[in-house]
């Protein structure tokens, strides 16, 4: 079974295609289908029904923050700031972008962050952002520090959520 499967019954019985489906409309989650996968894949164990129950409701967990990632890069692609993202969300903005920006990635490695290396005398071997791994040779303007980068980008969130707290304290 793939990650996203719960089994081979239909989990989903909403209309989701087409129009516009209202939250009373939407009965996306089959709960049933759910309780007979569970029951399939434990037996009739309770103990291994609860963490095969468990096991599901991640699958679906992940299911659910994929879908929600899909559309958080269609509104960063359409525009939306991630101050907006996250309040949609219910969460910061560094919330939002900590859990859903894609990492940055080295081009010729493809690592997620660059990896530690030892410092000289506070200056780094490498010109790469401190906090998100961008690189300077990315199209990114950089400013150095005391043995460290930060990236014109990860300065601009770093005022906004300054700017957000001082209001906050107001």
């Amino acid at each position: 079974m793939g990650s996203g499967d719960v089994g081979g019954g239909d989990v989903g019985s909403g209309d989701v295609g087409g129009g516009h489906v209202g939250k009373a409309d939407m009965n996306v989650v089959d709960v049933r289908a759910l309780i007979c996968e569970v029951q399939q894949r434990a037996g009739g164990v309770s103990l291994e029904q609860i963490e095969t129950a468990i096991a599901v409701s991640e699958e679906l967990q992940a299911g659910a923050d994929e879908l929600v990632g899909h559309f958080v890069t269609q509104a960063r692609r359409d525009g939306c700031s991630w101050t907006d993202i996250g309040a949609r969300l219910g969460v910061s903005k560094q919330a939002a972008r900590q859990k859903f920006a894609a990492p940055a990635t080295r081009p010729h490695d493809g690592h997620a962050s660059p990896p530690r290396r030892r410092r000289r005398r506070g200056k780094a071997l490498d010109h790469h952002c401190s906090f998100c791994g961008k690189g300077q040779d990315s199209d990114v303007e950089m400013v150095a520090g005391p043995g460290v980068w930060i990236c014109a980008e990860c300065v601009a969130l770093a005022g906004e959520i300054l700017a957000e707290r001082a209001g906050a304290r107001h």
